[in-house]
């Protein structure tokens, strides 16, 4: 529907009183003047001038204000009409009346010209309110056709008309006693008629109930005021009278009621648009927040399912790619055995490409979050000090490597398998940053944090080209890589941010342009000794009992990774007996074999795995000694929560050992 604007407005009780007040007061301020209403005053003919100019200028800004309405009903234009006509006629008052501008004489026109027009401007205001109430009983238009523009051209039109017809004769609208000009009984039969105009108009606006509505109960103000004002005039019978003077004060003010009306009313309406706006604005502003939230949930999700991809791509890597690990790390310890110290540079050398390749598999499934760390009480210093030779060597020597560490730093609860991969990923970073050579610095500190007091700080510094600050929130995500194709899998940082925050710390990147980078990963400091991990005393911690001679069954569906253990653990003077699978080592034991270790893998073809293997031989043969090997299992952890044994490959044969013991 289209909006109504101004004439849909209903009227308060206040204004209803308001303007009946007004209303007496006028009537009875003319009945109180009407016996000396011919009295004269001095003839002040530019009075009439400043009362035109005013009025045309109050009549024009009420016609704009309420002309200014998107889409108004019909009869709000036709009341928009009657100020647009009342502002014409106003400005040709003060042309066509003597003395207004000019000191003897009107701009143009006869003496008659004026109180035509005068007439003529107060009938056609009341006419025109009659006709816009006669056009509230018109339906309203559909949605968005145009308000009609017929009102304001026949304002314009009527303005036009009387201005040339009052031109065109000097019919006795006003006569002369010789020292006087009076108003003729023809002029005041037009008075009148402008007078019975506006009483229609009231009429018509009780009749049909529309003083409940706000512009309506002014506009019967407005007419009874100039009505009032012209009736007084007329009965006065000449000009600057007590009437004459009275009835444009009269005029003036029922003119600027109305236009304070409407301008409070349009106040309003800014008022409700602004809140409107300011309310807009707010949810605005809480739809981006939402969007922006989303945006970020939709990243997060988008980045755990990369790392869910990633952990399901390790995971069916991790335990193919670790038994081949397996056996290799067993075939080269069966070759230095066999070739002795001449072939241990080389041993070294595949050694370290078994471990790079190791943790490789290890990052795919610990930034995943499928494989969880196994975290015991480390002294930070000693742990870095055993790394050094390694990273020096992995640096090289166009990186100067200083690694140093305070004094007193308390303990952590790390897997140092996982810090061990971490530093080494952040060294070669740094490293691969500073293509001409610089100092790379790792140094541990202490440091704290809100919610833990004591913690300790690794950092590693280089002097590198830096990063970019438009990446710089990237450098953790999975695949994210600035160097050059085939010189990084981006999984180097992914793993760093992982492992910093799987062990209840934080990592922090720091970088400017051409300076150089520092990554800071912060771990809380634990009470545990080094005795402990996980409830279980170390290994070393204990001693040893001898194993020489011990009868161990291998459980292995993987014939290259059964033969090279075997192998091995028969050089170390146990006796071995190896099956493929489950079945057929219960099968075994239940025939007789007397079996002192069990050794099984994890993953194994058939209905039966090594976690359900062992829980029958602990029920079945309590006295057997098991531990369980995988390449990588989800089922791992739960093993180690049952306080089984379970051993990572690719392992050593000292690994090995040390778990049968």
């Amino acid at each position: 529907m289209p909006y109504r604007g101004f004439v849909q407005e209903q009227a308060s009780p206040a204004q209803r009183w308001a303007v009946a007040l007004l209303c007496a007061l006028v009537l009875i301020s003319v009945a109180a003047v009407a016996p000396w209403a011919a009295r004269p005053w001095p003839p002040l003919a530019h009075i009439s001038g400043i009362y035109g100019a005013a009025t045309a200028m109050i009549d024009l800004a009420t016609f704009w204000l309420l002309i200014s309405t998107p889409r108004p009903h019909r009869s709000h234009v036709i009341v928009a009409s009657a100020y647009l006509f009342a502002s014409l006629m106003a400005v040709l008052h003060v042309l066509t009346f003597p003395g207004a501008l000019f000191a003897d004489r009107a701009v143009f026109g006869s003496p008659h010209a004026v109180s035509w027009l005068f007439v003529g401007w107060r009938a056609g205001f009341g006419l025109f309110v009659v006709w816009a109430i006669l056009a509230e009983t018109d339906a309203v238009g559909p949605i968005g056709r145009r308000p009609s523009a017929w009102p304001l051209l026949v304002a314009l039109l009527a303005a036009g008309a009387l201005a040339v017809s009052s031109q065109l004769t000097d019919f006795g609208a006003l006569r002369s006693d010789g020292q006087r000009l009076l108003l003729s009984p023809v002029s005041r039969v037009g008075a009148y008629l402008s007078v019975g105009a506006a009483a229609v108009a009231v009429l018509l606006i009780w009749r049909r109930g529309l003083f409940g509505r706000a512009i309506y109960a002014w506009l019967a103000f407005v007419l009874v005021a100039e009505g009032a004002g012209v009736w007084l005039s007329t009965h006065s019978g000449q000009r600057y009278t007590i009437a004459w003077y009275m009835a444009r004060a009269e005029g003036l003010l029922a003119n600027s009621v109305m236009l304070g009306v409407v301008a409070v009313h349009f106040r309003a309406v800014q008022k409700r648009l602004t809140d409107a706006y300011l309310t807009l604005q707010h949810r605005t502003e809480q739809l981006q927040a939402q969007v922006q939230k989303r945006e970020t949930a939709e990243a997060q999700l988008a980045r755990a399912q990369k790392l869910d991809a990633v952990g399901r791509l390790g995971a069916s890597l991790a335990h193919d790619l670790n038994n081949i690990l397996q056996v290799l790390t067993g075939r080269l310890a069966i070759i230095r055995r066999r070739a002795g110290e001449s072939v241990e540079g080389d041993v070294q050398v595949m050694r370290r490409s078994v471990k790079k390749a190791e943790a490789l598999t290890r990052q795919l499934t610990l930034l995943s979050g499928r494989r969880r760390n196994q975290p015991r009480p480390l002294e930070v210093a000693p742990v870095l000090a055993e790394m050094e030779d390694a990273l020096r060597s992995l640096v090289g020597a166009h990186c100067q490597l200083h690694l140093s560490a305070e004094e007193g730093l308390p303990r952590v609860a790390l897997d140092p398998l996982e810090l061990e991969i971490a530093v080494t990923n952040l060294a070669t970073n740094a490293c691969d940053a500073m293509n001409l050579g610089g100092r790379l610095r790792i140094h541990a500190r202490h440091a704290s944090t809100p919610d833990h007091p004591q913690a300790i700080a690794i950092e590693v510094t280089d002097e590198g080209e830096g990063i970019k600050p438009e990446i710089l929130g990237k450098v953790f995500e999975p695949f994210f890589t600035t160097k050059v194709r085939g010189h990084g899998t981006g999984l180097g940082l992914a793993q760093v941010h992982a492992f910093v925050t799987g062990s209840g710390g934080t990592v922090q990147v720091d970088s400017e342009v051409g300076r150089g980078t520092t990554v800071t990963m912060v771990f809380p400091a634990t009470r545990a000794t080094a005795a402990t991990a996980n409830g279980r005393l170390d290994a070393a911690a204990v001693e040893r009992p001898p194993l020489e001679g011990k009868v161990v069954l291998i459980v292995e569906d993987n014939a290259d990774v059964r033969d090279a253990s075997s192998q091995l653990l028969s050089a170390e003077g146990l006796a071995v007996r190896v099956v493929e699978d489950a079945p057929q080592a219960l099968a075994l034991l239940d025939g007789g074999f007397a079996a002192d270790c069990l050794v099984s893998d994890i993953v194994m073809p058939g209905a039966m795995d090594g976690v359900e293997l062992v829980r029958i031989v602990k029920v079945r043969f309590p006295a057997i000694r098991t531990v369980l090997v995988t390449g990588y299992s989800d089922i791992a952890e739960r093993a180690r929560e049952e306080g089984f044994t379970v051993l990572r490959k690719p392992y050593d044969l000292a690994s090995l050992m040390e778990a049968l013991s």
